[in-house]
Parts: C-alpha cells; sequence; structure tokens
C-alpha cells in the first residue's frame, strides 16, 4: 500500500479498493472555494500548488469559473435536450422496429428499407435547413412587424419548447428558397408532424405541448397561388396509342422481358397497382376464392378484387418455381420506363390516376364528400342536391370501400394526389 506524507488541505479516500486525493480549501476572504477531487497524486499536489501559488491562484479561479459554465451547460442541455436527441430517441423505438425484420436481399424489403432511407433523410433535412429563428425581444415599444430579434439556426439545435408555429413557418420559407415543390414541403412538413405527436411518450414533461406542424401557415406552402381545381385524369385515345406503341416496340436488356414490362404497365392501368406493387407481386398474395390480389403498402392493407378475365390475366404470370411474378427490381424498371416514356408526357403515375377516374365513375352520388373533392366543390351539398337527377350505382356501395380498393383510408388524400390538372 502507498504511503503519502501528509499535506495541508489533501485528504485521502480508500473507497472500493481505489485511491482519491481530495483538495478541500475554504478561504472566503480570498474567494477561493475549493473542493475537488482527483485520481492521480501528482495532479492533485501540482493543482494545490497553484492554488497556494498568487499568480497560479487566479489561474485556478479562472478554471474554476469556466468549469462551473460547463457543469451548467450540460446540466441544461440534460434537462431539456434540443429536439435532435428526440430524434434519436425517435428512430430507435419507433422507425428501426418496423424495419428490423427486412433483409436488404430480397427486392421487396430492400424496397421497403429504400422508404426507411426516404422517411430518415426528410426528418434530417427538415431539422438542419437553415432558417430564421425569432428571439425574445424585450422592447415591448417596438412592433414586431418593424423590429424583431433574429438568429439563423436550424431546428435540430432548438428545444421544443423553444419551437413555434412562426418557426415552422420561416422554415417552409426556406424550403420554398431551396425549389422544393408545394407536395414536397407538405410531405416533409406531415413527416415531422408524425415526430412531434410521439414527443410526449418519449418525454413525460412534454406532454403538454402544442404542435406546431399542424398550427403553420398552409397558404406559404404554395406561396399564396390557389390550387387547380380537381378534375379526373383520362388517357385519351391518343395517349392510349402511344403506350401501345412503346411497348410494342420495347427492347429490353439481356436481364429484362419484353413481356414483362408490358405486364407490369398492365397490372397499373387495370387494377391501379402501384409501380412497385405489380414489380414486386408475388404468387402468395393472388387468392381465388373470392378471386382477389393482398396488397400490404405504405402502412396500408387492401383488397384489390379481381373478375373472371383480370384474375386468368394474373395467374397466366405465376411462373411454378418462383415467387414472384416479375425479375425487375424497382429502380431498374423505373429506369426502362424513363427511358421509353420520356417523350410522351406520361410518367408510372397516370395509370392509376386513370384507373380511379374510372372508379369513382362508378361510385354513385351516396359517395357525395369524394365527389366534392374531386369536382372541387367546396362542400358536398351541391352534390348531394342533384340525388335523383342521377341514378344510384351498388357495384361499389360506400365511399369507404372505394377508398380501400384505391389504397387511402382518406378522400382528401385521394382527392389531392390523384385529381389534378398536371
Amino acid at each position: 500500500m502507498n504511503t503519502y506524507p501528509p499535506t495541508k488541505n489533501l485528504y485521502i479516500v480508500e473507497q472500493d479498493g481505489k485511491t482519491y486525493f481530495r483538495v478541500k480549501i475554504n478561504k472566503a476572504k480570498q474567494g477561493l472555494k475549493i473542493d475537488k477531487t482527483f485520481t492521480d497524486y501528482q495532479q492533485a499536489i501540482e493543482f494545490l500548488n497553484a492554488c497556494n501559488n498568487k499568480i497560479g491562484k487566479k489561474q485556478v479561479k479562472t478554471f474554476l469559473e469556466v468549469e462551473d459554465n460547463v457543469k451548467q451547460i450540460i446540466s441544461n442541455y440534460i434537462k431539456n435536450p434540443p429536439i435532435k436527441e428526440y430524434l434519436k430517441q425517435y428512430i430507435e423505438n419507433y422507425i428501426n422496429p418496423k424495419y428490423s425484420h427486412l433483409d436488404e436481399k430480397i427486392s421487396a424489403d430492400n424496397y421497403k428499407l429504400r422508404q426507411k432511407d426516404s422517411h430518415l433523410s426528410i426528418l434530417n433535412k427538415c431539422l438542419n435547413t437553415d432558417f430564421k429563428h425569432s428571439t425574445s425581444n424585450d422592447n415591448y415599444e417596438l412592433s414586431e412587424l418593424i423590429f424583431k430579434d433574429s438568429e439563423r439556426t436550424v431546428l435540430a439545435d432548438l428545444k421544443p419548447i423553444d419551437i413555434s408555429t412562426e418557426d415552422v413557418n420561416n422554415l417552409i420559407i426556406s424550403l420554398r428558397n431551396k425549389k422544393l415543390t408545394p407536395s414536397t414541403i407538405s410531405t416533409y412538413i406531415s413527416k415531422m408532424s408524425v415526430f412531434w405527436r410521439k414527443l410526449p411518450l418519449l418525454d413525460k414533461a412534454l406532454k403538454n405541448i402544442g404542435n406546431p406542424f399542424l398550427t403553420y401557415d398552409k397558404d406559404l406552402i404554395n406561396n399564396g397561388n390557389k390550387r387547380y381545381r380537381k378534375k379526373p385524369f383520362r388517357f385519351d385515345i391518343e395517349k392510349l396509342k402511344s403506350v401501345a406503341k412503346i411497348i410494342r416496340n420495347h427492347k429490353p436488356k439481356a436481364n429484362d422481358n419484353s413481356k414483362d414490362f408490358k405486364n407490369i404497365i398492365h397490372l397499373m392501368y387495370k387494377l391501379g397497382l402501384r409501380r412497385q406493387e405489380a414489380i414486386l407481386l408475388e404468387k402468395n398474395q393472388i387468392y381465388d376464392n373470392p378471386p382477389h390480389i393482398f396488397i400490404q403498402s405504405k402502412n396500408n392493407e387492401r383488397i384489390v378484387y379481381l373478375n373472371d378475365r383480370q384474375f386468368r390475366f394474373v395467374k397466366s404470370l405465376i411462373k411454378p418455381k418462383e415467387e414472384r411474378l416479375f425479375k425487375y427490381k424497382v429502380m431498374g424498371f423505373d429506369g426502362s420506363f424513363i427511358k421509353s416514356f420520356k417523350d410522351t408526357g406520361i410518367d408510372q403515375h397516370s395509370f392509376r390516376k386513370d384507373y380511379i377516374s374510372r372508379m369513382v365513375e362508378k361510385i354513385g352520388i351516396s359517395n357525395s364528400i369524394l365527389l366534392a373533392e374531386v369536382l372541387g366543390f367546396t362542400t358536398p351539398r351541391a352534390i348531394e342536391k342533384l340525388k335523383g337527377v342521377f341514378p344510384e350505382n351498388n357495384e361499389i356501395s360506400t365511399q369507404k370501400e372505394l377508398l380501400n380498393q384505391i389504397g387511402h383510408s382518406s378522400s382528401r388524400i385521394t382527392a389531392e394526389f390523384y385529381y389534378s390538372r398536371k
């Protein structure tokens, strides 16, 4: 056991088999109050000597002041962490578990993992986009319209309680200045709102926090421009001829199949499947009693019912020794599609839009809410007044059944994404 010479203001502490060296000084007249512990004897002696030296004493005081400030900063950080710390916990609790079972070697799983990357990228862009953050204005004699203290910062460095609706408005302006489209900005804000709603579950101290991503100024997203009135999208005969010609003249790569290219587009047009749903379709999703395809996509489940002709076509695509109907990868099909359709003005979503428009024509007046969205009416009353003028169509009896068939749970989403002039 080591022995140390007795030294004034130095105390030897033995605890849990370890030796500590405590420097304790209380010189009120000199403004020097120290209680600091070291694990190294020589460091403790050097510190003690500095405290007993006139020049060293000033350096010690400065050191202790800096140390106290650092401790205070650390304490404040732990008590009220910035939003970037909550994001780490949100990803750990809610994002990673959702995708933990997926295997990147499987095409369908690999596509979903890219969706995860896209989701995280959106959150990070929102949190790390530079914007103007308003600080407190104590000069109440001046209007905030004329004078307002502000600083450039990012959401990631702010505490949740410091983020206001005005900050979200300024963030939208910054995103708009980056030439992001209104629909992209809406997606960004929506993802942030979902994240924000989880904050009270991550920290009980935030149980009463408001959600500024719901109360922002929505006019800022489209820069004050009115939205186009919604109307059904339909292929005209010339567009359909263009599609047929492209499919007929499609020259696949060595590892592709021209029939697969045609059949995928057929499923998108005739059944309204999203392109990844069609490309990654597996035979275990196809059922014969009653004939239907089970789809699980975008966190939703839906059933696409098939008539006899559609069912025969889908069954003809099944390969006995392969689980998937097509060999295409999503990105590979995207490349082939863009190259083939680049001069037509037709994108992959056009086929699904046309399908949904055809569905809407069948739903009847009883689905007045959705029809009002499609036709651009502010309320469904004008539609409902037409009851009796147009015959009811009971092929799809309720609006809910239609929305489930289309694959969205709300008429707003369906109308905004699938009925537009563009």
